[in-house]
């Protein structure tokens, strides 16, 4: 919970850097994020492997070799997006949204744990997050008078995951490739 938590510590002390106009404390500190990335992706494979790995393991409410894919797609986006991300470094305008939806990418553990915890329906846990990426289309749409193809493609990877998500349950291979994965 550290690591990821940190994730989002940097985020918003990096927005501050350059709102600050500490462009290059902002670089030396991006250097650190490359050591994050990849310990929240190693942490992440490790914490699902534990619950697959697990007779009783469950994830997102179904067993947890099906369940699987919900971190599985988180921990492949977020991948996807930071990648993005730090090729597109001297792209700003590509750069912070890709960050941000990278952190965005991430938040599905968070995000079930507080909705299922207030007693609420999970479809809120998807409207939730969308409303997130949602938010990032219309400041492109004031602010740039059209969508910027990072939010598009941010969009996209959310919308494919969650699609494949929430139809993982007709998907007969995936408990086979979830089982030699994660063993």
């Amino acid at each position: 919970g550290a690591v990821f938590l940190s994730w989002f510590v940097l985020l918003a002390f990096q927005v501050r850097l350059i709102g600050a106009g500490s462009f290059k404390f902002h670089r030396q500190l991006g250097f650190l994020s490359l050591g994050l990335a990849l310990a929240i992706i190693v942490i992440g494979y490790l914490v699902v492997r534990m619950t697959v790995l697990k007779p009783d393991g469950i994830i997102a409410g179904r067993p947890a070799l099906i369940g699987a894919i919900f971190p599985t797609l988180d921990i492949i986006n977020f991948a996807i997006a930071y990648s993005l991300g730090v090729l597109n470094r001297g792209n700003a305008n590509a750069h912070k949204r890709l960050m941000l939806i990278a952190a965005i990418m991430m938040i599905d553990a968070a995000m079930a744990r507080l909705i299922f915890g207030l007693g609420l329906p999970g479809t809120l846990i998807i409207r939730a997050e969308f409303s997130l990426l949602l938010a990032i289309l219309v400041y492109d749409l004031v602010k740039l008078r059209r969508p910027h193809w990072a939010t598009l493609i941010g969009m996209l990877l959310y919308i494919a995951a969650m699609r494949f998500k929430l139809s993982i349950d007709g998907v007969s291979w995936w408990p086979a490739f979830s089982q030699a994965f994660f063993s």
